[in-house]
Protein backbone atom coordinates (compact mmCIF):
# COMPACT_ATOMS: atom_id res chain seq x y z
CA UNK A 1 0.00 0.00 0.00
CA UNK A 2 2.84 2.75 1.10
CA UNK A 3 5.94 3.08 -1.06
CA UNK A 4 8.53 5.36 -0.59
CA UNK A 5 10.71 5.31 -3.76
CA UNK A 6 14.54 7.16 -3.81
CA UNK A 7 14.58 10.08 -6.59
CA UNK A 8 18.38 11.05 -7.69
CA UNK A 9 17.61 14.94 -7.06
CA UNK A 10 16.24 17.91 -5.67
CA UNK A 11 14.43 18.53 -9.13
CA UNK A 12 12.65 15.22 -9.15
CA UNK A 13 10.52 16.49 -6.39
CA UNK A 14 10.34 20.33 -6.95
CA UNK A 15 6.65 20.59 -8.34
CA UNK A 16 5.96 19.04 -5.17
CA UNK A 17 7.98 20.27 -2.94
CA UNK A 18 7.08 24.61 -4.52
CA UNK A 19 3.64 23.31 -3.71
CA UNK A 20 4.98 22.83 0.23
CA UNK A 21 6.58 25.85 0.36
CA UNK A 22 3.71 27.48 -0.91
CA UNK A 23 1.80 26.31 2.22
CA UNK A 24 4.79 27.52 4.51
CA UNK A 25 3.84 30.13 6.70
CA UNK A 26 7.41 31.65 6.54
CA UNK A 27 10.08 30.96 4.74
CA UNK A 28 12.94 28.84 6.16
CA UNK A 29 16.10 29.83 7.32
CA UNK A 30 19.09 29.44 5.44
CA UNK A 31 20.77 26.49 7.67
CA UNK A 32 17.79 24.06 6.93
CA UNK A 33 17.67 24.77 3.45
CA UNK A 34 21.43 23.70 4.00
CA UNK A 35 20.55 20.65 4.97
CA UNK A 36 17.80 19.64 2.39
CA UNK A 37 20.88 20.46 -0.25
CA UNK A 38 22.65 17.44 1.05
CA UNK A 39 19.48 15.12 1.94
CA UNK A 40 18.55 12.31 0.25
CA UNK A 41 14.78 12.39 -1.70
CA UNK A 42 11.92 10.34 -2.05
CA UNK A 43 8.40 10.02 -3.28
CA UNK A 44 5.67 9.05 -0.93
CA UNK A 45 3.31 6.50 -3.16
CA UNK A 46 0.10 5.40 -1.75
CA UNK A 47 -2.05 2.81 -3.32
CA UNK A 48 0.20 3.48 -6.51
CA UNK A 49 -0.24 7.09 -6.36
CA UNK A 50 2.11 10.04 -5.89
CA UNK A 51 0.99 11.53 -2.75
CA UNK A 52 4.00 13.48 -1.41
CA UNK A 53 7.54 13.49 -0.82
CA UNK A 54 10.62 13.63 2.59
CA UNK A 55 14.30 14.56 2.53
CA UNK A 56 15.90 12.20 5.21
CA UNK A 57 19.61 12.75 5.23
CA UNK A 58 22.95 10.28 5.64
CA UNK A 59 21.94 10.01 9.22
CA UNK A 60 18.49 9.42 9.20
CA UNK A 61 16.71 12.33 10.15
CA UNK A 62 14.01 14.17 8.58
CA UNK A 63 13.98 17.56 7.31
CA UNK A 64 11.10 17.60 5.02
CA UNK A 65 7.44 15.82 4.87
CA UNK A 66 5.31 16.94 2.53
CA UNK A 67 1.72 14.91 1.64
CA UNK A 68 -0.85 16.18 -0.80
CA UNK A 69 -4.36 16.56 1.08
CA UNK A 70 -5.64 14.07 -0.59
CA UNK A 71 -3.75 11.67 0.95
CA UNK A 72 -3.55 13.95 4.59
CA UNK A 73 -5.81 11.44 6.22
CA UNK A 74 -3.02 9.23 5.50
CA UNK A 75 -0.54 10.89 7.35
CA UNK A 76 0.18 8.71 10.94
CA UNK A 77 0.34 5.63 9.13
CA UNK A 78 2.64 7.07 6.47
CA UNK A 79 4.92 8.25 9.13
CA UNK A 80 4.71 5.64 11.24
CA UNK A 81 5.75 3.23 8.16
CA UNK A 82 9.01 5.28 7.69
CA UNK A 83 9.65 5.07 11.83
CA UNK A 84 8.88 1.05 11.43
CA UNK A 85 10.94 0.12 8.24
CA UNK A 86 13.97 2.28 9.70
CA UNK A 87 14.02 5.21 7.30
CA UNK A 88 13.93 7.64 9.47
CA UNK A 89 15.46 7.82 13.87
CA UNK A 90 14.88 11.47 14.09
CA UNK A 91 13.57 14.94 12.79
CA UNK A 92 14.21 18.61 13.22
CA UNK A 93 10.60 20.16 12.35
CA UNK A 94 9.85 23.65 12.05
CA UNK A 95 7.10 24.81 14.58
CA UNK A 96 4.81 26.37 11.99
CA UNK A 97 5.42 23.53 9.70
CA UNK A 98 1.89 22.00 11.19
CA UNK A 99 1.84 18.50 10.07
CA UNK A 100 5.76 17.35 10.83
CA UNK A 101 5.56 19.03 14.32
CA UNK A 102 2.17 17.09 14.89
CA UNK A 103 3.59 13.84 13.57
CA UNK A 104 6.43 14.46 15.15
CA UNK A 105 4.39 15.13 18.42
CA UNK A 106 2.18 11.53 17.97
CA UNK A 107 5.79 9.35 17.85
CA UNK A 108 8.45 10.83 19.54
CA UNK A 109 10.32 9.58 22.62
CA UNK A 110 12.64 12.45 23.43
CA UNK A 111 12.13 16.00 21.96
CA UNK A 112 14.17 19.26 22.50
CA UNK A 113 14.99 22.52 21.53
CA UNK A 114 17.74 23.27 18.26
CA UNK A 115 17.68 26.52 16.98
CA UNK A 116 15.49 29.77 17.31
CA UNK A 117 14.14 31.01 13.84
CA UNK A 118 13.79 35.02 13.69
CA UNK A 119 11.69 37.35 11.84
CA UNK A 120 12.23 41.47 11.89
CA UNK A 121 9.94 42.85 14.79
CA UNK A 122 10.08 46.22 12.58
CA UNK A 123 10.83 48.43 15.90
CA UNK A 124 12.56 51.46 15.13
CA UNK A 125 15.98 50.40 16.11
CA UNK A 126 18.41 53.66 17.90
CA UNK A 127 21.13 54.64 15.51
CA UNK A 128 24.39 53.75 17.16
CA UNK A 129 26.44 56.44 17.09
CA UNK A 130 29.75 55.58 18.35
CA UNK A 131 29.59 53.57 14.81
CA UNK A 132 29.00 55.95 12.46
CA UNK A 133 32.33 56.48 11.08
CA UNK A 134 31.96 51.88 10.12
CA UNK A 135 32.76 51.65 6.28
CA UNK A 136 30.19 48.70 4.86
CA UNK A 137 31.15 47.23 1.24
CA UNK A 138 30.80 44.10 -1.23
CA UNK A 139 33.84 41.64 -0.51
CA UNK A 140 36.10 41.17 -3.10
CA UNK A 141 38.34 38.25 -3.59
CA UNK A 142 40.99 40.50 -2.19
CA UNK A 143 39.76 40.07 0.71
CA UNK A 144 39.63 36.37 1.42
CA UNK A 145 42.33 35.97 3.60
CA UNK A 146 41.72 38.21 6.51
CA UNK A 147 38.18 37.03 5.73
CA UNK A 148 39.43 33.66 6.53
CA UNK A 149 41.10 34.63 9.75
CA UNK A 150 38.19 35.75 11.05
CA UNK A 151 36.56 32.68 9.96
CA UNK A 152 35.85 30.45 12.92
CA UNK A 153 33.33 31.35 15.68
CA UNK A 154 33.57 28.29 18.10
CA UNK A 155 35.69 25.55 18.30
CA UNK A 156 34.63 23.25 15.20
CA UNK A 157 32.40 26.14 13.96
CA UNK A 158 33.09 27.79 10.94
CA UNK A 159 30.88 30.84 9.91
CA UNK A 160 31.60 30.58 6.17
CA UNK A 161 31.23 27.39 4.53
CA UNK A 162 32.49 28.30 1.00
CA UNK A 163 33.84 31.82 1.48
CA UNK A 164 35.11 32.64 -2.21
CA UNK A 165 31.48 31.18 -3.80
CA UNK A 166 29.93 32.83 -1.48
CA UNK A 167 31.91 36.72 -1.92
CA UNK A 168 31.67 35.61 -5.95
CA UNK A 169 27.46 35.85 -5.50
CA UNK A 170 28.05 39.15 -3.97
CA UNK A 171 26.41 37.68 -0.31
CA UNK A 172 29.26 39.07 1.54
CA UNK A 173 29.88 42.04 3.14
CA UNK A 174 32.72 43.75 5.28
CA UNK A 175 32.36 46.16 8.04
CA UNK A 176 36.09 48.57 8.54
CA UNK A 177 37.10 51.30 10.66
CA UNK A 178 40.43 52.70 9.82
CA UNK A 179 41.30 50.24 7.62
CA UNK A 180 40.46 47.38 9.97
CA UNK A 181 38.62 44.71 9.63
CA UNK A 182 35.80 44.38 12.43
CA UNK A 183 33.77 41.75 11.15
CA UNK A 184 31.70 40.61 7.81
CA UNK A 185 27.87 39.91 7.34
CA UNK A 186 26.46 37.94 5.02
CA UNK A 187 22.95 37.96 3.00
CA UNK A 188 21.63 35.10 1.21
CA UNK A 189 19.05 33.95 -1.07
CA UNK A 190 17.20 30.99 0.07
CA UNK A 191 14.92 30.37 -2.00
CA UNK A 192 14.77 31.00 -5.65
CA UNK A 193 11.88 33.70 -6.98
CA UNK A 194 11.28 34.40 -3.19
CA UNK A 195 12.54 38.03 -1.52
CA UNK A 196 13.75 36.46 1.63
CA UNK A 197 17.12 36.37 2.28
CA UNK A 198 19.14 35.01 5.45
CA UNK A 199 21.10 37.44 7.16
CA UNK A 200 24.29 36.78 9.44
CA UNK A 201 27.77 37.94 10.68
CA UNK A 202 30.82 37.05 12.73
CA UNK A 203 32.76 39.29 13.98
CA UNK A 204 36.83 40.11 14.72
CA UNK A 205 37.53 38.21 17.96
CA UNK A 206 39.12 41.27 19.37
CA UNK A 207 35.99 43.10 18.56
CA UNK A 208 33.55 41.00 20.07
CA UNK A 209 30.75 42.04 22.71
CA UNK A 210 31.62 45.77 21.94
CA UNK A 211 28.23 46.16 20.41
CA UNK A 212 29.94 45.79 16.50
CA UNK A 213 27.66 41.83 15.90
CA UNK A 214 23.97 43.89 16.58
CA UNK A 215 25.62 47.08 14.05
CA UNK A 216 26.45 44.75 11.37
CA UNK A 217 22.77 43.06 11.86
CA UNK A 218 21.20 46.47 11.65
CA UNK A 219 22.75 47.48 8.29
CA UNK A 220 22.08 44.10 6.88
CA UNK A 221 18.07 44.37 7.77
CA UNK A 222 18.78 48.43 6.44
CA UNK A 223 20.73 46.95 2.58
CA UNK A 224 17.48 43.88 2.80
CA UNK A 225 15.11 46.72 3.25
CA UNK A 226 16.35 48.72 0.59
CA UNK A 227 16.62 46.08 -2.35
CA UNK A 228 13.17 44.91 -1.22
CA UNK A 229 13.98 41.84 0.65
CA UNK A 230 12.70 40.49 3.88
CA UNK A 231 15.33 39.69 6.26
CA UNK A 232 15.55 36.60 7.87
CA UNK A 233 17.64 34.86 10.77
CA UNK A 234 18.54 32.17 12.99
CA UNK A 235 20.59 30.63 15.53
CA UNK A 236 21.37 27.25 17.18
CA UNK A 237 19.84 26.93 20.65
CA UNK A 238 22.81 26.56 22.55
CA UNK A 239 24.11 30.19 21.12
CA UNK A 240 23.03 32.63 23.48
CA UNK A 241 25.70 35.78 22.19
CA UNK A 242 24.10 35.37 18.91
CA UNK A 243 20.46 35.10 20.03
CA UNK A 244 21.03 38.08 22.61
CA UNK A 245 22.58 40.26 19.43
CA UNK A 246 19.96 39.48 17.30
CA UNK A 247 17.31 40.52 19.68
CA UNK A 248 18.94 43.92 20.41
CA UNK A 249 18.78 44.30 16.40
CA UNK A 250 15.30 44.09 16.73
CA UNK A 251 14.78 40.44 15.37
CA UNK A 252 12.47 38.47 17.80
CA UNK A 253 11.46 35.13 17.71
CA UNK A 254 8.05 32.99 18.09
CA UNK A 255 9.47 30.21 16.21
CA UNK A 256 12.00 27.53 17.14
CA UNK A 257 13.60 24.06 15.13
CA UNK A 258 13.01 21.12 17.55
CA UNK A 259 14.68 18.06 17.52
CA UNK A 260 12.62 14.63 17.85
CA UNK A 261 14.34 11.27 18.40
CA UNK A 262 11.92 8.23 17.32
Amino acid sequence: MIDIISVKSLEDIQGLRNTYKNELPYAQDLNMEENIWISNYFCIKYSTITVGYVCIDANKTLWEFYLEKSAMKFSQEIFQFLIEMNYITAAESKTYDHLLMSLCLDFHKEAEGSAYLFRDSMDVIPYMKEYENITMRLASQEDFTPLSNINKIAEDVEFFHDLREDIENKEVFVFLSNNQLLGAGTSKLIWKNNNHRDIGMVVAEEHRCKGVGTYIIIKLKEYCYANNYIPVAGCWYYNYSSKKTLEKAGFISKHRVIRYQF
